[in-house]
């Protein structure tokens, strides 16, 4: 028995080992807490743009030009609590201040790592990110494959031809493609009264926010669900772990953990979700953010000049 035991754990050991080094890591110099510091814990979620390894081919996702570099195309800021997980939605436009007092746009700042986007977040929005994760495309329709899918609630038919989006309104089941295409569509229509209307381009902006904290909401919730079993647990973190890039004090196992303390903090309304408003300019990606977008973030406790960048 005491063979078995040691060979148990010996297994168990590697398994670990081999988990561990299975996503990328960054090294990443998170920001410190000044006065009363914000939230305790937030996870910052980057979505990026790039095109080198893509689902389905590059013709769906808005452009079959090689696009360098990637941007930060889907920001959202988790907050784990004892009533549950807050998701909030980052519109990816925003023009924000740096420590340097040059202004750069949220999404355009992933250009110059993740690092860049940590601080700019700091600056600009007293957000202080304590955690790290980040997926291309690829690994974001992977991810929500390996789920099951996600189940989204859709107001309206819409459509969008560029990001190969064509959805019935209501509540639809979605494979990682179809949940890709919709957190991507920067133009859509939607059915109303039977005629397809483009929305115009701040709408369209507001929505892509929406369904990307909306699709979020969904695939952690059914993440929840799943670690509740240890065999399944263990499974996922495999499934999942090679298409994740974390900061280096953050592991596969704090995920897991994660998603376990939204299950238990409430089975019912233990997630919700928010936008982040930004000003309706037409015709521009310059979105300055405005009292609404301060006072939307103060309510979660995100206060400029609550963080400091240690970079």
């Amino acid at each position: 028995m005491a063979v078995v035991l040691v060979v148990l754990l010996v297994a168990l050991g590697a398994d670990l080992a081999v988990l561990a080094y299975r996503p990328d890591y960054v090294d990443l110099a998170l920001p410190a807490a000044t006065g009363s510091g914000g939230p305790p814990e937030t996870w910052l979620l980057v979505g990026t743009d790039s095109r080198q390894d893509l689902p389905d081919g590059p013709a769906r996702y808005g452009t079959s030009e090689d696009v360098s570099g990637q941007r930060a195309d889907v920001v959202l800021l988790l907050q784990p609590g004892s009533q549950g997980t807050r998701i909030l939605g980052l519109p990816r436009d925003l023009m924000l201040v740096g420590a340097d007092g040059t202004v750069d746009r949220l999404a355009a700042s992933y250009l110059r790592g993740p690092q860049a986007t940590v601080d700019l977040l700091c600056t600009g929005l007293g957000v202080r990110a304590t955690h790290l994760v980040v997926v291309d495309m690829a690994q974001f329709a992977r991810l929500v494959d390996a789920l099951g899918g996600v189940d989204v609630e859709v107001a309206e038919p819409v459509r969008d031809a560029r990001a190969g989006l064509d959805l019935p309104g209501g509540t639809q089941h979605l494979s990682g493609v179809d949940a890709l295409a919709l957190v991507r569509s920067r133009h859509p229509e939607v059915l109303r009264d039977g005629v397809w209307t483009a929305l115009p381009a701040p709408e369209g902006a507001r929505r892509r926010s929406e369904f990307s904290a909306s699709v979020m909401r969904s695939l952690l919730a059914a993440l929840a669900r799943q670690v509740r079993d240890p065999l399944r647990a263990h499974a996922l973190a495999h499934d999942i772990a090679g298409d994740l890039t974390l900061d280096t004090g953050t592991s596969v196992w704090d995920l897991v953990s994660l998603a376990r303390s939204t299950a238990t903090a409430g089975r019912e309304g233990a997630l919700s979700s928010v936008t982040v408003p930004a000003p309706d300019l037409e015709g521009t990606f310059v979105a300055p953010p405005t009292p609404q977008t301060f006072e939307a973030l103060a309510a979660y406790g995100y206060t400029r000049g609550t963080c400091t960048p240690t970079s």
